[in-house]
């Protein structure tokens, strides 16, 4: 597992959150290695009681694991049987907060750092992870704009353009020099979303879903937004479409 763990930190640029994940899920696979037909319909059974979109993750991790391992020698089997498993499927839409409440949230902070790291997140729609890693070095300020160049998940990097004074106020803020955890910023984001009277459970991946909404709503074409938010497949931007389908008003055509 250790081998594992390693090949994705070193050669897959996995960050650290991700690595964390798939520990968790392959310490508890352990208890049902070695492998065999048996115990993994055991692992399946075991797995079951979870929620649809854990048991999906579960699966989609301990395969990619079990594949790893034969490729490489450590596991030796006639069959891959693991991956004829089909994780059960759950398509929930995103949650997402209206820009009134943003700014509401924004209003109530009375810390500049959260003010200025919230503002930039709506603005962006950058991944918790993607924005504790930005230093003053992915910053390029050009005219009435500034470019960040942000690195996603496996490493992949985007361009982001916005407005030269959210990410001047963001660097006056300290937001790119002083890097809290994943954990404070959402500790800070459910304080100040109380104090503005927002009952709704706020996380900060809901200020990504936002960004993305406000968009497709604004006539951004899909692929764009797909590009701003770092997605490699189209159809996991296109959720965001069906939020937005039943605010179209059909003119009449004919």
């Amino acid at each position: 597992m250790e081998e594992f763990l390693e090949y994705l930190k070193v050669i897959k640029k996995r960050n650290e959150g991700t690595l964390k994940q798939y520990k968790s899920i392959l310490k508890e696979f352990k208890n049902f290695e070695p492998v065999t037909s048996l115990s993994w319909k055991k692992y399946l059974a075991h797995i079951s009681r979870n929620k649809p979109r854990t048991q999906r993750n579960k699966i989609i991790v301990v395969r990619q694991y079990l594949n790893w391992c034969v490729d490489n020698g450590f596991l030796k089997v006639r069959k891959r049987f693991w991956n004829e498993a089909e994780p059960p499927r759950e398509r929930q839409l995103p949650r997402v907060l209206e820009l009134g409440e943003v700014k509401r949230i924004i209003r109530s902070c009375d810390n500049p750092y959260y003010k200025a790291l919230f503002t930039l997140m709506v603005n962006t729609g950058m991944r918790i992870s993607e924005i504790l890693r930005l230093s003053l070095e992915d910053i390029t300020f050009n005219g009435k704009f500034a470019k960040i160049r942000v690195r996603g998940k496996g490493n992949k990097e985007r361009i982001i353009s916005i407005e030269r004074s959210i990410v001047e106020k963001a660097v006056e803020s300290g937001v790119f020099s002083r890097h809290v955890t994943p954990r404070a910023v959402q500790k800070a984001l459910k304080k100040y979303a109380k104090k503005a009277g927002i009952k709704k459970n706020v996380t900060p991946h809901m200020l990504r879903h936002t960004f993305a909404v406000s968009l497709i709503e604004q006539g951004i074409p899909v692929n764009k937004v797909q590009y701003l938010l770092g997605h490699s497949n189209l159809n996991t931007t296109g959720i965001y479409l069906q939020m937005v389908g039943d605010s179209i008003e059909i003119p009449r055509l004919v």
